[in-house]
């Protein structure tokens, strides 16, 4: 630990400050993309903060790092490869394999190099009040269901940096009430456009900020049971609970995706909304090629439709062979959450945050391969493991 500190020291606060910054970036990527887009007009802007991003990182950085960044790459790259053998240049393995060298790679660039906890939460607050503007032009209620399942997602970072700064984080009146007043801004559009995995994000992000924000004790161990009551009430009523909360939105003159599709969802008897078809047919096609799979983006190609589970997506494309890297790692961050002595508690909030942003919403939608958060998530997991000077200042 004390080597670690040591060597922390020897790396110029500066670059502290630029790496922290370029990991915010890239985590905001997509309310910077929306922002440039309103700006400009400029398409597929997303590519932009990451690009720019990895260029700086690999000039500032000296290309530091790579030793674990190249053959990480070519790693997951070889996958392409055999998937290329297996399906040939189909439509969406070449589109994954874009996205992973514009997601993938670059925040293994980004986010592999030393940086300051603290600080990239502060950059992530400074970009989202920035870019704050870019829902005043925004036609949520003729918006279709994908772009606002997006839209909720793209809100969620700061909604838990806000959780973050407000409850775990001493600061006076004053910066309690700034960041009271972002979450009210972004909070109300995420009841308007936020979906079940948000929302599913958010609890479990408050749930590991209580466990993890302070010791364990008598008085908090007895909050944690009445949550626990609270949930099973909740559960146990959960449609009557839905219908309340929309009659008093309504009353307010506010209507939540969420609950309207909950409500719609609980009645047809279909919670899944269709997933468990999509999860039956992506674990046969497994158990027919369970060592290295059916090759990327096959799924995709054959039933027009992605999986809807990161698990089942990277077990159905890159069999048992691509899955073990990947669940030794996560359990590697769920080591370092819960048992590791070696971090501070700074740091594992910061893993909480970054599991929190991503694991939810892959459990439930989306494609990793397209996710940043995801692999930033696995190359911080690899560097802090690999490097002896990837550490995260607290002061």
């Amino acid at each position: 630990m004390k080597k670690k500190k040591i060597e922390q020291q020897q790396i110029p606060t500066r670059l502290i400050k630029i790496n922290s910054f370029l990991i915010a970036v890239i985590i905001s990527a997509n309310i910077i993309a929306m922002a440039i887009n309103m700006l400009i007009g400029l398409n597929n802007s997303i590519i932009l903060p990451f690009i720019v991003s990895a260029l700086i990182s690999l000039v500032i950085n000296k290309k530091v790092n790579l030793i674990i960044i190249v053959p990480l790459s070519l790693f997951i790259l070889s996958f392409f490869g055999i998937s290329y053998i297996q399906i040939g240049a189909s439509i969406h393995l070449k589109e994954y394999l874009l996205s992973f060298f514009t997601f993938g790679i670059t925040s293994f660039i980004i986010a592999s190099q030393p940086f300051e906890v603290k600080k990239v939460m502060n950059y992530i607050t400074l970009i989202y009040v920035l870019t704050s503007w870019v829902f005043i032009n925004l036609d949520i209620d003729n918006m279709l269901p994908g772009n606002k399942m997006g839209l909720g997602y793209l809100i969620l970072p700061i909604i838990l940096v806000c959780i973050h700064q407000i409850f775990y984080v001493k600061f006076s009146l004053s910066k309690k009430i700034f960041y009271l007043v972002i979450l009210s801004w972004y909070g109300y559009f995420m009841i308007e456009v936020g979906t079940r995995g948000g929302f599913l994000s958010i609890a479990l992000y408050i749930l590991l900020l209580f466990v993890f924000g302070k010791k364990l004790n008598p008085s908090r161990l007895m909050i944690c049971l009445l949550g626990l009551g609270l949930f099973t009430f909740i559960y146990s009523n959960f449609l009557s609970l839905l219908l309340s909360t929309k009659n008093i939105l309504e009353d307010l003159n506010l209507n939540s995706y969420f609950i309207n599709k909950s409500i719609t969802l609980i009645r047809e008897n279909n919670i899944l909304n269709g997933r468990n078809t999509l999860y039956e047919l992506a674990f046969e096609g497994f158990k027919e090629n369970w060592f290295y799979g059916n090759g990327i983006g096959f799924f995709h190609d054959f039933f027009g439709i992605y999986v809807h589970n990161l698990f089942l997506q990277i077990l159905n494309e890159g069999g048992i062979l691509l899955l073990t890297p990947f669940v030794l790692i996560m359990f590697y961050g769920l080591f370092l959450m819960f048992f590791s002595k070696k971090i501070d508690r700074s740091f594992k909030l910061f893993i909480c945050f970054i599991f929190s942003l991503v694991i939810p919403r892959l459990m439930v939608s989306s494609i990793f391969w397209k996710e940043q958060i995801f692999w930033i998530l696995i190359i911080i997991m690899i560097s802090f493991k690999c490097f002896k000077n990837y550490r995260f200042s607290n002061n």
